[in-house]
């Protein structure tokens, strides 16, 4: 009887025996197999039992997808071993075919080389939705400077005149 054993990342595994020929998996209670994560979709996908024994998977357009063994799926028919991820639940499906099986290639860490020069692209425009504010001249405040770096001139010259008229 094929399974799928889920790892949650408060609770730990839970195994579920998949038993009925449809199995919508998703956030919500109306479906089959409950995934409560924010990550999964409220309907994110359905299992369809195939003649074989083995079920077919079917992402629902989720937000956050399905991923069979790590590739991006909208379809793939399930076979003993795969690791099934929504969301960010992983989970792996086990079922009793032992029928041929091609091994997952082994996981490669890509390599990173740094650029030898940065330059910003001549079409770059800034595409924060909180846009740098460019100030603003305004031309009341500037009269009113110059006004008073006068006015302080003017003092300065009359306080000379004053003490000049004594002596």
């Amino acid at each position: 009887m094929p399974k799928l054993k889920i790892t949650m990342p408060e609770t730990g595994e839970v195994t579920h025996e998949l038993v009925d020929e449809t199995i919508t998996v998703g956030r919500v209670a109306e479906n089959s197999l409950q995934i409560e994560h924010t990550s999964v979709s409220s309907r994110h996908a359905q299992l369809s039992l195939l003649p074989n024994g083995n079920y077919q998977l079917t992402d629902f357009n989720s937000t956050n997808g399905t991923r069979v063994n790590g590739a991006p799926v909208t379809e793939a028919a399930l076979r003993n071993g795969d690791r099934v991820r929504f969301g960010n639940i992983d989970t792996a499906y086990l079922s009793d075919d032992q029928g041929h099986r091609e091994p997952l290639p082994a996981a490669v860490e890509p390599e990173a080389t740094p650029a030898k020069e940065s330059r910003k692209p001549t079409n770059f425009e800034n595409a924060s939705p909180f846009q740098k504010k460019g100030k603003e001249k305004d031309p009341t405040g500037l009269y009113i400077l110059i006004f008073a770096g006068v006015a302080v001139v003017a003092f300065i010259a009359a306080l000379v005149t004053i003490f000049m008229l004594h002596a």
